[in-house]
């Protein structure tokens, strides 16, 4: 460990969590360089990253949950950039709980005036302080993401109307229709579009022909699908026949 990485440790378990960004400043070093002392820290068992910055390992088990998710790839990145382009000045979002519509949130415009509710935890601690106004619908915490569902999280949704709602999947059918793999999660799903004037599905084009457990939309409930360029002909042709207007994203390289 340099001096650099000794004095970012002892920055964290001062102050419990370090950005990116004031790490660059007060060093005189490049972002890269802080991104890469920060993955080194993390190997170490010192630092766990997070959207721009780290906090101290060990803080809580559930916080590593929130802050890092899954792993987000260069497409699932891409694709949140241009579903993020859909949403205009004023506009009223609702997100769900999936790793894509993360990656849109947190590219969405800070000083555009936006309401966002959403049941992601992770996404709710990626947009604090951001300008946009967050919404956390409650509901039970699920063991394995940190997202809230159940019928509390349904009922808070009954008396909201949004201009979109981003929502990801576990498996597609261009015919058939969009699915989760637990009945809890497809539920919510359902939730959700009922009070949505748009409804937006972001997803890898590997989602397709893999069939999950519950369906939770029809083609013709969903007005966009943001997808990238392996979608083959026949899906896409299926999904515009049912009214689908499928957007493919321009494949960007990763920036962690």
């Amino acid at each position: 460990m340099n001096f650099r990485q000794t004095e970012i440790s002892e920055l964290l378990n001062a102050e419990q969590e370090v950005s990116i960004h004031e790490l660059a400043d007060r060093f005189g070093v490049s972002q890269m360089t802080i991104r890469r002392d920060l993955s080194f820290l993390e190997k170490q068992g010192l630092a766990v990253r997070t959207h721009g910055g780290a906090v101290v390992a060990g803080k809580l088990r559930f916080l590593q949950g929130v802050f890092t998710g899954q792993a987000d790839s260069t497409i699932k990145q891409s694709l949140g950039k241009l579903a993020a382009s859909l949403v205009g000045q004023g506009e009223t979002v609702l997100v769900d709980g999936s790793s894509t519509t993360y990656e849109m949130a947190v590219q969405l415009p800070k000083s555009a005036g936006i309401t966002l509710a959403t049941t992601s935890l992770r996404v709710a601690q990626a947009l604090y302080g951001s300008g946009i106004k967050v919404l956390v619908l409650g509901g039970f915490l699920r063991d394995d993401t940190p997202n809230l569902y159940g019928p509390l999280a349904e009922q808070s949704l009954a008396g909201l109307r949004v201009d979109h709602l981003f929502v990801g999947c576990d498996g597609a059918e261009s015919r058939d229709g969009f699915y989760m793999a637990d009945l809890h999660a497809a539920s919510l799903e359902q939730a959700m579009i009922a009070c949505a004037h748009e409804v937006v599905v972001v997803a890898e084009s590997i989602k397709f022909n893999r069939r999950a457990f519950a369906r939770y939309a029809t083609p013709q409930q969903v007005q966009y699908l943001v997808t990238d360029s392996g979608i083959t002909a026949r899906d896409r042709s299926n999904l515009e026949e049912r009214g689908v207007n499928v957007m493919i994203a321009e494949i960007e390289e990763y920036q962690p």
